[in-house]
This record gives C-alpha cells, structure tokens and sequence, in this order.
C-alpha cells in the first residue's frame, strides 16, 4: 500500500529512512524537526503560519485587557444586582406607601365634599350677610345725616344758649373791663342803622351785615376811662370766621355811634392760636356751667 521513498534523493541527510507507513513518516519527522518545518511551510499558507503569532498577540493586547474589562463589569453588575436588590424593596415599601396615600386620598375627598357642602353654606350665609350690610349702609347714611343734622341743632342750640347767657349775664361776663354796660336790643339797633344809612354814613350792605351781630353792648371802659360799643360775636367754639365778622361789624357799629367800638368773641373754646393771629379782637372765655 505504500511506496518506499528514497530519502537521500529528495533531502540531504547522514540517514536513510524507509517510508511504508503513515507512522514511519511521522518518526522521521520527530527525528529531524527541520523537516516538519519545511513541510509545514509547503502545507501550510503564509496566513496560517502566522496564525498562533497573531493569536499570541491578540491575547497579550486585547483579550487580557478584554478580560480586564469584563472583570469589572462583572464586579459592576454584582453592585448593580445589590442595587436592584435594595431598590426592589423601596420599590415594596413605596408600593406600600402609595396604598397608604391612596386611603389617605379617598379620606381627603371626603372631607372635600363636606367642605364644599360647607362653602355652599357659607356663600348662602354671605349672600344673606351683604344683603344686611347693605341695609346696614343705608341704616347707617340716614344716621349719618340725621347725626348730621342733631350736631347742627344741638350747635346751634348751645350758640343759643350761649349767646342768651352772654345778653343776661353781660355785666358779669364784661364787668372786670367795663361798667355800666347796657344791652342794645335789635329794634334800638336797627333804628340807629337805618338813620345812618339814611344820612348816608353806611351803605345798605353795611346795615345788613350790622344787623346780624350776635350781641350789642355799650358800656364805660375802664382802663381808658371812656364810653365804647361792644360788637360781640357768640360761638361755643370760636374760629377764624368769628374774629373776622367781629371786627368787620365793628367799623361799622363804629361809625353809626360816632364812638369806639371794640370786636368781641366770646367762647367756651378758643385757641391760643386765635387768639394771636387777631390781637385787636378781644376773647372771653367763658367756662361751661
């Protein structure tokens, strides 16, 4: 079945060796590696040869850095499992949790029901409430005027009654300035007035503004030894307005008498204020009693 080959024709050697079986050829190989090289170069493809070379390498610089990266992302995903273990039970914990929520909820809108029966109650209640203020408001406007109206009357009824006890009590009111003070009524003063207007001394303007003095009165002054008109001006609170007619009907009184007249106010309340501001009008203070 097999051919003997003569070895000393085809390669160079000191030995001779008969090749009848698979195995002889396999021994005389063993026995001379350098021919299994070269007959290794004639099987085998230049690719193939360099094949564990490559391999070598390949191992060297990227398999073992490879495995390297493998090892760590095995490391990586145990963290990552314990992870996922730990996230698992918050997972059972917030499901736990949610279903708490979830009673907590349905409690809630519950009471969000009553609380908007509640508010529908309250929006009736306040309906109600702004139809009594309103009522309340126009209660209040009437009072407001009707408040109005009684400080109006109860001012002009406390400058009544002041300037009736000026015209009774005037001797004790002025008597510490003045003596002999006589009251000139309304009809005695008209009188004068129309005589002077008459003679031309006032005009017609003048005899109506004299005509509303509160209070007339001629006395003697004392500290100058002389007769002079009193023009008094009544107010439970005097104000600027008083001073200024005080003085404007004096000029006029003035002239009617041919005599000094002197502006008076006479007030339970007057201010210092006032006072300064108008140093020819002369105040009385006269207190409440």
């Amino acid at each position: 079945m097999y051919k003997e080959i003569n070895t000393q024709a085809s390669i160079k050697s000191p030995k001779e060796y008969v090749i009848k079986t698979f195995e002889d050829l396999l021994n005389a190989l063993r026995e001379n590696p350098h021919w299994a090289e070269e007959l290794r170069n004639l099987i085998l493809s230049r690719r193939l040869l360099e094949l564990p070379e490559k391999f070598d390498e390949f191992v060297e610089k990227r398999f073992t850095p490879l495995e390297k990266k493998v090892d760590k992302i095995e490391q990586d995903v145990g963290v990552l499992k314990q992870d996922v273990g730990v996230l698992k039970q918050d997972v059972e914990v917030l499901k736990q949790d949610v279903g708490v929520l979830k009673q907590d909820v349905g409690v809630l809108k519950q009471d969000v029901e009553v609380l908007k029966q509640d508010v529908e109650v309250l929006k009736q209640d306040v309906e109600v409430l702004k139809q009594d203020v309103e009522v309340l408001k126009q209660d209040v406007e009437v009072l407001k005027r009707d408040m109005g109206v009684l400080k109006i009357d109860v001012g002009n009824l406390k400058g009544d009654n002041l300037e009736r006890k000026v015209r009774e009590k005037a001797p004790a009111y002025f008597g510490k300035r003045f003596r002999k003070i006589k009251l000139i009524d309304s009809y005695r003063l008209a009188e004068a007035l129309d005589e002077a207007e008459e003679r031309g001394i006032i005009t017609p303007e003048e005899r109506a503004q004299a005509l509303r003095v509160d209070v007339l009165l001629r006395g003697r002054w004392v500290e100058k030894d002389k007769d002079v008109m009193l023009v008094v001006e009544v107010s439970v609170v005097a104000e600027k307005r008083d001073a200024e007619r005080a003085f404007s009907r004096a000029e006029v009184i003035a002239k009617v008498y041919g005599i000094e007249a002197i502006p008076v106010v006479v007030g339970t309340k007057i201010s210092k204020k006032l006072e300064s501001k108008y140093p020819h009008v002369l105040f009385i203070r006269i207190e409440n009693e």
